[in-house]
């Protein structure tokens, strides 16, 4: 059974599910974004990955490893894929397939910062790396049990710790990709698509004047900003973040340490209006954390979400 949507299928989720993980793997990417904006400097990369497939439900009953897909082959393949697209990368700019989409059905490509400066790039690369595995092993796997190709997840978290100066949890990029079948020219076809993605920007570091209290107002402490921003996969707000995360974070950092603040309250709210007035965001959650406040906490904070239109 299929429900359809617009031109696009989707194969009902199938009643026995598997899920490989893979977590924190070591990746150095080409050209990635970095704290100082110098173009063509390799950058390292920690990615995770949920990979979730039909189960062929024999390779447990039989102890087989055959049928069913191999961790260490998605592993060196992943590893592999990045290695190939730091090499073609050195020649001409690395494009993805058509076949990989956004959730309006657009090629993922198109909305693309450019090069390899953008984090999506990876994501999308990796979960094009699960696809192939996914139809190799549907052919080697023996009958009458084979691994269906028609079905796929893949969540991906990607890590890039040197990416902003002011962020000391550097920034972070999860994707989820579902695979899909679209009708075209009367056949049918399918794509990778990007249901939904998220960015975050953690732990920009500031130091203000924070507080009511008169010991408060006497010198400036040290003040966590985290950005998170999420929505459909591939629309243009994902661009907005792209083209934009550097020049906002050091922008959010250099307002609040010219600022002072009775509350957190305020505090958030100035860094959210920030985020989505002047630089164009339609929405944002904001981490305010204090790691002072309290003598036996870790950390005291509040996280608010607001609209753009909410300061419009």
């Amino acid at each position: 059974m299929s429900q359809s949507t617009s031109s696009i299928q989707v194969i009902s989720r199938p009643p026995t599910i598997d899920t490989i993980q893979l977590r924190d793997v070591q990746l150095r990417l080409p050209r990635a974004p970095e704290a100082w904006h110098r173009v063509g400097t390799t950058q390292p990369c920690t990615a995770s990955l949920k990979f979730s497939y039909s189960s062929p439900i024999a390779a447990a009953e039989a102890d087989d490893v055959s049928r069913t897909i191999d961790y260490g082959k998605l592993f060196r393949h992943v590893t592999q894929s990045i290695r190939e697209m730091n090499e073609i990368s050195k020649q001409y700019e690395y494009k993805l397939e058509n076949y990989i989409i956004g959730q309006d059905e657009t090629p993922l490509q198109d909305t693309l910062h450019g090069e390899t400066q953008d984090v999506r790039l990876f994501a999308a690369l990796i979960a094009e790396t699960c696809l192939k595995i996914l139809d190799e092993s549907a052919k080697t796997c023996p009958h009458p049990t084979p691994i269906r190709t028609d079905y796929a997840e893949v969540e991906l978290r990607v890590h890039l710790p040197k990416a902003i100066l002011r962020a000391a949890g550097g920034l972070w990029h999860r994707s989820f990709f579902v695979l899909r079948t679209i009708q075209e020219q009367g056949r049918a076809a399918r794509r990778l698509m990007l249901l939904e993605e998220e960015f975050e920007i953690r732990e920009i570091r500031t130091f203000c004047i924070l507080g009511a209290n008169r010991w408060e107002r006497l010198e400036k402490q040290a003040v966590n900003i985290s950005l998170k921003f999420q929505g459909p996969g591939g629309h243009k707000w994902g661009s907005t973040v792209v083209d934009t995360y550097q020049a906002m974070s050091r922008d959010v950092a250099e307002r609040v340490e010219r600022s002072s603040f009775q509350s957190v309250e305020a505090l958030a709210s100035f860094v959210a209006r920030t985020v989505t007035v002047d630089f164009e965001n339609d929405k944002v959650t904001v981490l305010v954390e204090k790691p002072h406040a309290l003598a036996f906490a870790g950390g005291s904070g509040l996280e608010i979400t607001r609209l753009r239109t909410f300061y419009m």
